[in-house]
């Protein structure tokens, strides 16, 4: 174990700066590099097997806002379930951008200090394109420039944009597919991590943490023990599976404590060969004081092959911090919320948000890259930078082609036109992706929702004119107010439908303990007169 630590130091000691330095010309996208291998190649094999991995997880709610993730980077048959369920923990939040934070097991062939930021526009899965937040990137790398030297220390640049540490690397690309299924639409920070030393964790601690906000998910790409003869790592040669179990909580119970000194000093001690070490300490920097911790679900390729020669564990955290009012919540509090009173937008706000959804239809159907917002074309009123909760619905030839949306005001009503657009046409599971040939055939219908309002019981639900939101412990579902009239159904009918919807049996809306929100909606699509 000390000798380990010893080519641990020396690898530190003769460490060159100018490799992070390094830097190349800005690619438009950065094609994936394991797909075929770590995950399918294929989309809709991708796709099937991360919706597999989703449905088998538990219903949960988070004890507040998630904030920060801990997932595994193996191969999907492998880690893939147990990383589905931080995943699966984080949607509808309203994420739009993640900073990953990945380990770099040097397949560039080279060792650096710092953290490299990929220098790309937009990286790509079977799935699709992710667009880069450049300005978040650019931001981290001058970082070292507006940084207070240290008279006692050399002065290190420690980011910059190392090519070579993303060459081949898959620990922050399996985690890309995962968030296209989880979040839909939003932007990411590709930080692949090197060495760190001592204060190197404050310095870049600081400079990411003005990035985490609440619209900010951190992701921490990490598996952790890596036990057998091929990983050098046989610190015991009895009751294997009980010995690995107790080395990975060891470093667990410190993880939840935010114990960052702990956790390097238990490092120091096992010689844990957890490969997401270094992120997952620098994220101990980044929690703000209030953050809670919790392991999701935990599991070892040992157990999973029965064979522990070679074994590698792997466990998904969630990170949150206590809820604030409505922040997150896909569904409201018990609390009776503000009047829902109708409301109407005019005919040139109409006019310009279905201009806005077509737009966005067309360029991210054909490019797979949303519209910039800032660079459009379009002077929006002031009420098109309000939050509203919004519904984009996709309709062809009449029939249902995708419908996705947020009940609760999450972003600017131009903001959520554009991503309920994108998710409606590429991220609605019941139906494929929408492709360019069909967008002539398409119809978009945007509904703007009003503030929810509880009721006391279905009886006080309007059919036909309002929305209604059932909810009974975790099981929710939602109806659009236009839903009832297109179906023709009645009162009950539609509730009937809704429980089904939640996967409830059809009558569970007459439980006591069901609770029942409504709301209207501005209703408006292509081909009327707005």
């Amino acid at each position: 174990m000390k000798s380990l630590f010893s080519l641990i130091t020396l690898a530190i000691a003769i460490l060159t700066p100018s490799i992070l330095l390094a830097e190349a010309e800005q690619q438009q996208v950065w094609e994936p590099q394991v797909a075929g291998r770590f995950y399918p190649g294929n989309e809709t094999a991708l796709k099937d097997q991360i919706n597999t991995f989703l449905k088998n997880i538990p219903k949960q709610q988070p004890k507040g806002k998630p904030i920060a993730i801990i997932s595994p980077h193996a191969g999907y048959q492998y880690s893939g379930q147990v990383a589905a369920y931080s995943y699966n923990a984080i949607r509808d939040f309203g994420f739009t951008r993640v900073v990953i934070l990945a380990p770099s097991h040097f397949m560039g062939g080279k060792r650096f200090r710092g953290i490299s930021i990929l220098n790309v526009k937009n990286l790509k899965t079977p799935l699709g394109v992710i667009p880069v937040d450049e300005d978040a990137c650019n931001q981290l790398r001058n970082a070292s420039k507006e940084s207070k030297p240290d008279a006692s220390r050399q002065t290190i640049n420690l980011f910059g944009s190392y090519e070579g540490a993303f060459k081949g690397e898959h620990s922050l690309e399996t985690q890309l597919p995962f968030l296209q299924a989880s979040l839909g639409t939003f932007k990411v920070v590709p930080i692949m991590v090197g060495i760190l030393t001592d204060n190197d964790y404050d310095q870049v601690a600081d400079a990411i943490r003005p990035l985490v906000d609440d619209k900010t998910l951190v992701v921490v790409s990490s598996d952790f023990t890596h036990y057998g003869e091929g990983y050098g790592y046989v610190p015991f040669k009895k009751d294997i599976e009980k010995n690995i179990h107790t080395l990975d909580y060891g470093a667990f119970d410190r993880i939840l404590s935010k114990d960052f000194e702990g956790l390097r000093m238990y490092r120091k001690q096992t010689g844990i060969n957890a490969c997401g070490i270094i992120p997952i300490a620098l994220l101990l920097k980044l929690l703000p004081n209030e953050a809670q911790g919790e392991i999701l679900n935990y599991d070892t390729s040992g157990h999973q092959s029965n064979d522990f020669s070679f074994s590698v564990s792997y466990a998904s955290f969630l990170f949150t911090k206590p809820l604030e009012t409505k922040s997150g919540h896909y569904l409201p509090k018990a609390e009776t919320l503000d009047d829902n009173s109708s409301f109407s937008l005019t005919k040139k706000e109409k006019s310009l948000l279905l201009s806005l959804a077509r737009s966005t239809l067309e360029t991210y159907t054909k490019t797979g890259v949303p519209p910039n917002l800032g660079q459009t074309d379009y002077a929006l009123p002031t009420r098109l930078n309000e939050k509203y909760g919004v519904f984009v619905t996709l309709k062809k030839h009449g029939e249902l082609r995708g419908c996705i949306g947020h009940i609760i005001p999450r972003v600017s009503l131009s903001q959520a036109v554009i991503e309920n657009t994108i998710n409606s046409s590429a991220n609605d599971w019941r139906f494929s992706p929408v492709g360019a040939k069909e967008i002539n055939d398409i119809t978009i219908e945007i509904s703007v929702l009003s503030q929810m309002k509880k009721i006391n019981g279905p009886d006080e639900f309007i059919v036909g004119k309002e929305g209604i939101v059932i909810r009974k412990g975790q099981a929710s579902a939602v109806f659009l107010p236009q839903v009832a009239n297109e179906q023709g159904w009645d009162r009950t009918e539609t509730l009937c439908q809704l429980c089904r919807k939640a996967g409830l049996s059809q009558d569970a809306w007459k439980d006591d303990n069901m609770e029942f929100y409504v709301f209207t909606a501005d209703v408006f699509h292509e081909g009327e007169k707005t």
